[in-house]
């Protein structure tokens, strides 16, 4: 586990955006699994600027996201394909051959899983899995006391998670009681995980990293990870 500690919201960004363009200039036609949420929106800004100003590119990656909620569309504002769509994938035109999202109203979920599962392994898996992590320790949708054997799955949403995602939005909605995520154990699978810890609300699954494997803490999975770099921020 390499610690990568920084003190301001921008070194966090610089830091952060560095190790994924180093990645890609080793390999461009990397497959990536990217979060939502508050933390990589920096990221993802910065990305986007260097690549306009032809620093690095995405074009040859091929994406996958790490969630969605249950019966949202990528039409839906609040899905999380949009907010991909807006912050990452629309900004840089990358072409659509190139991302596979996971169909948060698909009609058959449990088939959707199967071909978001199908397709990552067609791809040879995960080389790079950018996560975000939860108040509660979670890493993607996978909530405390989820199986760590699971690839993508549906999972019901814990009322700490919709609480804080309720806090987050812009305008109050009603967040679905279910998710689809990518499971612990295509996340171990990754060649390499870049974890982003950014918030004082994040301290106590942060302090879990520090001691054991604890399914209460999804996030101490990683523990066991032999590529795992961790972008801080104090």
């Amino acid at each position: 586990m390499r610690v990568l500690t920084e003190h301001s919201p921008h070194g966090f960004t610089i830091t952060a955006a560095n190790w994924v363009a180093n990645h890609l200039k080793s390999k461009p036609q990397s497959t990536l699994a990217l979060p939502t949420g508050q933390t990589p929106l920096s990221l993802y800004a910065e990305l986007v600027a260097r690549t306009k100003m032809r620093q690095m590119s995405l074009n040859s990656a091929y994406i996958f996201n790490l969630d969605e909620y249950c019966g949202l569309g990528k039409a839906d504002p609040h899905s999380y394909s949009a907010f991909l769509h807006q912050h990452l994938i629309d900004p840089l035109n990358l072409h659509s051959k190139n991302v596979r999202l996971l169909q948060g109203d698909a009609p058959d979920l449990q088939a959707e899983c199967q071909s978001y599962d199908a397709e990552i392994a067609h791809h040879d898996g995960i080389d790079l899995c950018i996560l975000g992590l939860g108040t509660n320790g979670h890493i993607g949708f996978n909530e405390p006391q989820s199986a760590w054997n699971l690839r993508t799955h549906r999972v019901n949403l814990s009322e700490e998670t919709r609480a804080v995602h309720a806090r987050q939005s812009p305008q109050p909605w009603a967040i679905p009681t279910h998710g689809l995520t990518m499971g612990i154990q295509t996340v171990l699978e990754a060649r390499n995980v870049l974890l982003l810890i950014a918030g004082a609300n994040k301290r106590g699954a942060r302090d879990a990293l520090r001691g054991h494997a604890d399914p209460k803490w999804p996030v101490t999975s990683l523990l066991s990870h032999p590529n795992l770099t961790i972008v801080e921020l104090s």
